[in-house]
């Protein structure tokens, strides 16, 4: 398991006097999806927030254990840097009060790049990425705030794309959406993965199992099971795993 993108050792995680997160070990490999599954509470979003440092905004976290993405430890990597490899689009779609084209160049202008032929560029791009650019290339001026709440989510994924991260978190992205408009964005991740390594936290165990490469069960702050995803859906190892995937619990 040396050629993970992402990985932690014995990773814990603690807020005030809660134990969020036990001696997790996890690897995320590249070019690929994983997903996290397990109910609610289970540490899910905890340890996707840990590889990117979202946790940092919480008071009173204390983390034991390592957290490498390309075995540097996240640490030792600028936080600003960090957020610019390891993106993260949210369960709700959240674009900024702008405009569609000034969402898209939001994250250039912080990281300086000021070129409008560039911009204009890398904007034609990302939204191509997303399947997007038919749609709102003559509507570059208008609020985002607009748009279906299914392009929202695709903004906020092409969003990211600006900045070329290497690694992509989604956090329950599709709860938000109607079936036909979760098909589609299951649809880009596959599509995504050929460019960008991506990690998805989900409720949904059939959209784990339609999209992913890898998928970690957790439960009560442990990684119960991790390993390919049609080894954990066929033949979990642990019973629990095989306990929440049949329906007996969660």
């Amino acid at each position: 398991m040396n050629n993970s993108v992402l990985r932690t050792d014995r990773l814990n995680l603690y807020y005030g006097t809660f134990h969020a997160l036990l001696d997790v070990d996890f690897h995320a490999f590249g070019k690929s999806i994983t997903a996290l599954i397990g109910p609610s509470g289970c540490g899910k979003s905890t340890l996707l927030r840990c590889f990117n440092r979202m946790n940092d905004l919480v008071d009173d976290v204390k983390l034991t254990g390592g957290i490498f993405v390309k075995e540097k430890p996240i640490e030792e990597v600028d936080i600003i840097e960090l957020r610019k490899r390891v993106g993260m689009v949210f369960q709700r779609p959240n674009p900024f009060p702008f405009s569609i084209y000034e969402n898209m160049v939001y994250g250039l202008k912080i990281h300086g790049i000021s070129s409008r032929r560039r911009n204009e560029e890398i904007v034609e791009r990302c939204l191509k990425a997303v399947g997007l650019w038919d749609d709102l290339k003559d509507k570059l001026s208008l609020s985002a705030l607009g748009l279906s709440e299914e392009m929202k989510q695709r903004l906020c994924i092409a969003r990211l794309l600006t900045v070329e991260p290497e690694i992509i978190l989604l956090d329950e992205p599709c709860s938000a959406l109607d079936p036909i408009a979760t098909l589609r964005i299951e649809e880009l991740m596959i599509e995504l993965k050929q460019n960008y390594t991506i990690l998805i936290v989900t409720h949904n165990m059939q959209q784990a199992a339609r999209v992913s490469d890898y998928t970690g069960f957790m439960l009560l702050g442990e990684l119960v099971e991790f390993g390919s995803t049609s080894e954990i859906f066929t033949s979990p190892r642990d019973e629990r795993t095989e306990g929440y995937i049949t329906g007996r619990f969660g």
